[in-house]
C-alpha cells in the first residue's frame, strides 16, 4: 500500500509528502521529511486514497487536521466521507491538566458507560490517556498526550455504531505518529473559533420571506388544517424507531425562492423529496453495517432522514411552528454534518438537525427561539470541507427525545419519522410522505413546494 506523511506548516497547509513504496518483503520504507518548521508538529501515515482536511477555525482550544475515509460510491457521500482521526495541538491545555479534563469529559455523560484508560502514542511511545467513547454523529474516542510541555488531542473515529472502543488498527495507526516541535503559535494564524456561531453568519441577504406567499397575501394559519390528516399518537415502530403524532406541526424548509436557478431542473419554489437520500438510503440506511440507525446510544439515529436538492445560498427555515436552537454551527463530534442546526421544539421531545448549510442567518445561536418563519440558515454542502457531499441538499432529520453533547448537539434518543409537513404555497395544505407515490402520498422522486 502507499503511503503519505502529512506535516502542518507555518502557514497552516498541508503537504502531503509521497514515502517510498513497500519493498519487495512487503515492508513499509522511511517516510520522506521536508521540513520540521511547523504549527501542529505532527505528521501520520495513511492510505494515499484518504482526503486531508486542514484546520480552518480552532474548535475547543484545539488546532488541527483531520484524516478522511472517502467512498467510492457518490451517492453515499452525503455526509462528505468517513473522519478517521483529527490531530490537534491542544494549546491551551498544559500536561498537568488531562488529568482534570479527563474527568470532566467523564462527567460530562453519566448516562454512558464512558472509560478512560492508558495508551502508547507515536513512534516514540509517549504515554498518552484514551477516555470514552464520546458520542455523536459519528463516535470517537478522545486521546490526550503530552510531549514535552505540549499536549495533543488526538480523536479516532468509529468506523461503524457498536465499535467505538479502540482496536488494533485504531492503536497501529496511534503507534504511526510523529511529533515535531512547532516553531510558531496556533495563535499567529489568525483563525476564527469555529464553536462561535457568529463565525458563520452571513449578513447583507435579502430575505426569502415565506410570509408573502405567492400572490395570496399573508401566509395562513395552518394549523386549522391539522383536521385534514388521520389523528394517531406518537407510536414505536421498526427497529425502536418511532413514528411522530400525526397533528404534530412539521413544516418544508425551503422558500419561494428555492430553486431558482433555470439550469437545476427544479421548478421554483420546489424541491425534490429525497435526493440523494430516502428513508433508510445510503447513509441514511443501507450503506455498511449500521447506518440505518434507530436506537443506537452514541450515534444520531438518522434512519427517517430526507434529503431535498436547493441552489447553494437557498433560504432554510425552522421545520417547527415554534422551538428553541440547541447547537449552531460546526464540531468535532458531529464533522460530517459540516455547518448544522439543531432546534427543540416546543413539545421538548422532538428535536430536528438541518445540516451540509453553507451559512447561518445572524441571530442563529444556542438558546434563540424561532418560529415557522424564522430563517436559520442558507443551504451548501459542507461536510468535511475539502470531501464533496454530492449537489447541494439539505439534511434533514428528526429524533425523539435525544441526549445532548456539552455544545448542545443531539445524539442517541431514538430516531423520528415524521409524515405529515405543512406547506405555505397558495392557501397551504398538508404533504403526506410514504414509501410510494400514491393519490394521497408523495415519496421519493417527486416535487414539493414551499
Amino acid at each position: 500500500m502507499r503511503f503519505v506523511a502529512l506535516v502542518v506548516s507555518t502557514l497552516g497547509l498541508v503537504f502531503v509528502m509521497a514515502a517510498a513504496s513497500a519493498g519487495a518483503q512487503g515492508r513499509q520504507a522511511p517516510l520522506v521529511e521536508t521540513t520540521k518548521d511547523d504549527v501542529v508538529g505532527a505528521s501520520l501515515p495513511h492510505p494515499a486514497a484518504w482526503a486531508v482536511e486542514r484546520g480552518r477555525q480552532t474548535f475547543g482550544g484545539t488546532y488541527g487536521f483531520t484524516l478522511w475515509r472517502v467512498g467510492t460510491d457518490p451517492m453515499a457521500q452525503d455526509h462528505g466521507g468517513t473522519p478517521v482521526v483529527r490531530v490537534a495541538r491542544a494549546y491551551d491545555l498544559r500536561p498537568s491538566g488531562i488529568g482534570s479534563t479527563v474527568r470532566g469529559t467523564l462527567s460530562a455523560y453519566p448516562d454512558l458507560p464512558l472509560e478512560s484508560y492508558p495508551v502508547r502514542v507515536g513512534v516514540g511511545k509517549h504515554k498518552g490517556v484514551a477516555v470514552g467513547p464520546i458520542p455523536g454523529s459519528t463516535p470517537s474516542t478522545e486521546v490526550y498526550v503530552p510531549v514535552g510541555s505540549r499536549v495533543y488531542r488526538i480523536n479516532v473515529y468509529a468506523a461503524h455504531p457498536g465499535e467505538e472502543d479502540l482496536d488494533a488498527g485504531d492503536r497501529r495507526l496511534l503507534s504511526s505518529l510523529r511529533f515535531y516541535k512547532p516553531s510558531r503559535s496556533v495563535g499567529s494564524l489568525g483563525l476564527p473559533d469555529g464553536e462561535a456561531a457568529a463565525t458563520y453568519y452571513e449578513t447583507g441577504r435579502k430575505p426569502d420571506k415565506r410570509r408573502e406567499s405567492a400572490g395570496s397575501g399573508p401566509m395562513l394559519d395552518t394549523s386549522s388544517l391539522d383536521g385534514e390528516v388521520p389523528v394517531y399518537p406518537e407510536m414505536r415502530i421498526e427497529e425502536g424507531c418511532f413514528l411522530a403524532r400525526s397533528t404534530f406541526f412539521f413544516q418544508t424548509q425551503h422558500g419561494p425562492g428555492a430553486n431558482s436557478n433555470p439550469d437545476d431542473n427544479i421548478r421554483t419554489g420546489y424541491s425534490i423529496v429525497g435526493r440523494p437520500n430516502y428513508w433508510g438510503e445510503y447513509t441514511h440506511g443501507n450503506l455498511g453495517p449500521g447506518y440505518g440507525r434507530c436506537d443506537e446510544p452514541y450515534n444520531t439515529n438518522d434512519k427517517f432522514a430526507v434529503d431535498y436538492p436547493l441552489d447553494r445560498g437557498d433560504t432554510v427555515y425552522s421545520p417547527f411552528r415554534n422551538g428553541t436552537v440547541t447547537f449552531a454551527g460546526r464540531n468535532v463530534t458531529h464533522q460530517d454534518y459540516g455547518l448544522f442546526v439543531s432546534i427543540v421544539a416546543d413539545n421538548g421531545k422532538y428535536v430536528n438537525i438541518s445540516a451540509h448549510l453553507s451559512g447561518l442567518a445572524p441571530g442563529i445561536l444556542p438558546g434563540a427561539p424561532v418560529d415557522r418563519n424564522t430563517i436559520i440558515g442558507y443551504a451548501g454542502d459542507t461536510g468535511g470541507p475539502d470531501i464533496p457531499v454530492g449537489r447541494v441538499h439539505l439534511h434533514q432529520a428528526f429524533y425523539r427525545f435525544p441526549d445532548y453533547t456539552p455544545d448542545g448537539s443531539p445524539y442517541g434518543g431514538r430516531g423520528l419519522q415524521a409524515v405529515y409537513f405543512h406547506y405555505a404555497r397558495g392557501e397551504g395544505g398538508v404533504y403526506e410522505l410514504g414509501w410510494s407515490h400514491t393519490l394521497t402520498q408523495i415519496s421519493k422522486g417527486d416535487d414539493i413546494s414551499y
